[in-house]
């Protein structure tokens, strides 16, 4: 990931740098013949000691203003300047004293030490400026992209922190189109958005001037970040894709174990009982009891054929998010009221027993709906209910949400199923599910209870037994 510079000709660039460095160098002579001047005026009344600190002063000052080039030029300067005006005889390079030469000698050599420690420091002191504000960049972008999922809004996130805090004055993505002309004053850089061996663009940013070694670092640092986020999203959004295409595949084999089973057992019956009435000599062979008896099984198994094939259309909309809820005001004892009498009817045996409060509220729902989901709980407890033994049907209030309950006597359930039973076509490890199920009865429930805001949940029966819970949010008070 290297940056790439385009701008402004190196010869305009340089004439600028000589410029600068012109003015530096001419603010330092300035500065020593200022105080050369003040020093020259006072020479009767200062000692050397003072004016060689007050050189030395001057060296401080230009090293740390304008670093060590200057402050060379400084301790040279007033070295002369401190010998030809302040040490005797004046206006001359000659020492009348030899001991003033080493004064002399020591005062350059302690003006280049300080003017150079003066400015390393401030050099240092810049660096860590520098590093610590492209570390707060760093954290601002990095801190921006963690939360985002969505390859423009990381684009968008670079192009901010690219313009605000490096000062690009244009910021484009390639392969897109970048204006047609651009100003020529401009230093433009090319970075490639790379993470790993995957390549998800150039970016183009334009500055007023060539950026630095450490812009330019820091450059390739924001634009690595923002790369690492596109990859982080393009890996979640492959991962979603792969569960996505396992679920299918664990669907279609669920579903293809379902038609080759359980669609196939009441086709099979129907088509050997139909086979028989139909056929002249063994119709005639047969007991009327016995023909009553196959026209029975025909319209059982078609019954039954009838609601596999229903709950695969209903778990297909519920997947679909194609359900509409016609909420009304609706009696929760009155659904389970139909639940009951429906298996009364089909059973011809009180396998139901309903517990309901006086004063459970009337709740907003989908009658039809709940009552399917309500219907497919009973029937599944009603399978596993030992004979005897009634399966009840509770209801309750609970912190804004109403509860009903379908307490089952029979096996529990094992904790690592709780979840799983909930699942389309999951067949229990003992096999119970096999029974005249595919294993969509709870899975619809469960979906038509999520599509309400409310949740399915099995819990322990003391006793034994599996109790499903349904929780339905009180959102209003009936009227």
């Amino acid at each position: 990931m290297f940056p790439t510079t385009r701008g402004a000709p190196p010869s305009t660039n340089r004439s600028a740098s000589l410029a600068r460095a012109a003015g530096e160098y001419a603010a330092v002579a300035a500065l020593v013949a200022a105080m050369t001047l003040v020093l020259w005026l006072l020479r009767d009344r200062l000692t050397l000691a003072n004016a060689s600190l007050l050189y030395l002063l001057a060296t401080l000052v230009a090293a740390v203003r304008w670093r060590t080039g200057p402050s060379v030029l400084a301790a040279v300067l007033s070295f002369f300047s401190f010998n030809y005006f302040l040490v005797r005889p004046y206006y001359t390079l000659a020492v009348e004293d030899p001991r003033e030469l080493l004064d002399l000698l020591v005062f350059l050599a302690a003006a280049l030490i300080a003017g150079r420690l003066a400015a390393y420091a401030r050099t240092q002191a810049e660096a860590a400026g520098l590093n610590a504000r492209q570390q707060e960049v760093l954290y601002r972008l990095t801190s921006a992209l963690n939360p985002l999922t969505d390859a423009a809004a990381i684009r968008a996130e670079l192009r901010r922190a690219v313009a605000d805090d490096l000062g690009a004055q244009e910021v484009h993505f390639l392969p897109n189109r970048p204006p047609a002309d651009p100003d020529p004053g401009l230093a433009i850089v090319f970075v490639l958005l790379q993470a790993g061996e995957t390549i998800y663009g150039t970016l183009r940013a334009a500055f007023p001037h060539p950026p630095s070694t450490s812009q330019h670092r820091l450059l390739t640092a924001c634009v690595g970040q923002a790369a690492l986020a596109l990859q982080r999203v393009d890996l979640t959004e492959q991962a979603q894709r792969s569960r996505a295409l396992a679920e299918a595949d664990r669907l279609k084999t669920a579903l293809l174990r379902a038609v080759s089973h359980d669609l196939r057992t009441p086709i099979t019956i129907i088509k050997t009982s139909a086979a028989n009435l139909r056929d002249p000599d063994l119709a005639g062979r047969l007991a009327p009891a016995e023909q009553r008896d196959m026209a029975q099984a025909i319209e059982t198994q078609a019954d039954t054929l009838d609601r596999l094939v229903g709950n695969l259309l209903d778990m297909s909309r519920l997947q679909a998010g194609a359900v509409v809820l016609n909420q009304e005001w609706n009696s929760l004892e009155e659904i389970a009221g139909e639940v009951a009498a429906r298996v009364y009817q089909s059973q011809k045996a009180e396998r139901i027993r309903l517990e309901f409060p006086d004063d459970l509220p009337l709740l907003r729902c989908d009658y039809g709906l709940l009552l399917q989901a309500l219907s497919n709980i009973v029937e599944n407890a009603l399978r596993h209910e030992p004979p005897g033994r009634r399966v009840i049907i509770r209801g309750r209030t609970e912190a804004e949400a109403v509860l009903l309950e379908v307490v089952n006597h029979g096996p529990t359930i094992p904790p690592e199923e709780r979840e799983r039973i909930m699942e389309p076509f999951y067949q229990s490890r003992d096999g119970r599910a096999l029974i005249g199920s595919v294993g969509l009865g709870l899975a619809i429930a469960h979906g038509i209870v999520e599509v309400h805001g409310g949740s399915l949940s099995v819990a322990d029966t003391p006793g034994g037994g599996a109790t499903f819970v349904i929780r339905l949010p009180q959102k209003e008070r009936a009227p």
